[in-house]
């Protein structure tokens, strides 16, 4: 990690850049800069390009190498980023585009989390703070997940698409994988693994930029160094 390499974090579905706090404070202690981007604009594309001008921008006006990470539905805006701009990118407890070898995406959620959505007069989708609790913030401090819950707000909803080349064939890319994850199915995401050349393994729920900070930055600053 250099003085020229800064991270590029995309949140999930009904979160925002508030989400990342615990995790960046822990890896700009260490000094990485970080740059959280606020996503939910009306869908993957409109996502992706307000995800790509931050890149571009610090690419071309700061002249930094750029990182990316994307949490669940924020992965999908990363695997859209043109992978040339990037040096890595890290895709934690989310969906991968369809590929041979990769799990089909109607094994990707757990159980009945679509029947759960609250639809939304705009178009956007909620959850009730109970299902988020559950599906969200199983091993998170009580204090940090009444923190996350207050902030939650409805977002559209959708799935990658398929790139080409395959995204993670362009540039070193990490799978984190939450094992204990009520969201987005365990299974599916150890598959994901399986096919990955890089992967890291979490003994954690959803969201561990809010349970386990220290964790991830440890895994994020590892899965940077793969582009060196």
């Amino acid at each position: 990690m250099t003085d020229a390499d800064v991270l590029v974090l995309a949140h999930g579905a009904f979160h925002g850049p508030w989400c990342w706090q615990p995790t960046t404070q822990v890896l700009e202690s260490k000094g990485l800069r970080c740059v959280a981007v606020d996503l939910n604009r009306g869908g993957l594309q409109a996502d992706r390009d307000a995800l790509q001008a931050t890149v571009d921008a610090l690419r071309r006006e700061e002249g930094c190498r750029v990182h990316a990470i994307g949490h669940s539905l924020g992965c999908a805006s990363v695997q859209a980023l043109d992978a040339s701009t990037l040096a890595s990118a890290m895709l934690l407890a989310g969906s991968v585009g369809a590929s041979e070898g990769m799990p089909h995406k109607s094994e990707m959620l757990v159980g009945d989390f679509l029947s759960k959505l609250i639809p939304q007069d705009d178009g956007r989708s909620f959850v009730s703070r109970a299902d988020a609790m559950s599906m969200f913030y199983g091993g998170c401090k009580p204090e940090d997940a009444e923190f996350a819950l207050d902030r939650l707000r409805p977002t559209f909803v959708y799935g990658s698409e398929p790139s080409d080349p395959t995204f993670w064939e362009a540039l070193p890319v990490t799978y984190i994988a939450c094992k204990r994850d009520q969201a987005v199915a365990p299974e599916y995401q150890l598959k994901i693994v399986d096919q990955m050349k890089y992967s890291v393994v979490l003994d954690s729920d959803h969201s561990p930029m809010l349970s386990q900070p220290e964790i991830l930055a440890e895994a994020i600053q590892e899965a940077m160094a793969h582009a060196d």
